[in-house]
């Protein structure tokens, strides 16, 4: 676990295509260098799926919401999945503030339950 001030994320590696990223505390710009690095690793160079968990996330600056929003362009040319699950209410009051939440359009915007144990995924509505 990489930690940064008030600020930490976990890789967890879930099978050979998706790799996870669960990250903690406040997401900003002091975490996007080393977390942007890995992400675009995994999405550009090893064509890797990638999951964003948002869960233990306090706030979001809009450095974070730019990274997340880079992500989803970078996956699109690349054909990998993007996904970012685990969006809590404060978090989702930034993305609409932001007037994000047309960007995240196949992101569930709602509290989900908390768990230590498990990464939430929300499959893409079809």
């Amino acid at each position: 676990m990489l930690n940064c001030e008030h600020s930490a994320f976990k890789v967890t590696t879930l099978n050979k295509q998706t790799i996870a990223f669960r990250l903690e505390g406040k997401f900003g710009r002091h975490l996007n260098k080393e977390l942007r690095e890995e992400v675009m690793t995994a999405l550009k160079d090893l064509k890797q799926n990638v999951v964003i968990d948002l869960t233990r996330v306090d706030d979001i600056d809009t450095s974070a919401a730019a990274l997340l929003v880079e992500c989803i362009r970078v996956s699109e040319t690349t054909n990998a999945s993007f996904k970012v699950i685990g969006i809590n209410n404060k978090v989702k009051d930034i993305f609409e503030m932001l007037k994000l939440s047309t960007v995240f359009n196949n992101i569930e915007l709602s509290q989900i339950p908390r768990t230590n144990d498990h990464i939430l995924y929300h499959p893409r509505s079809a």
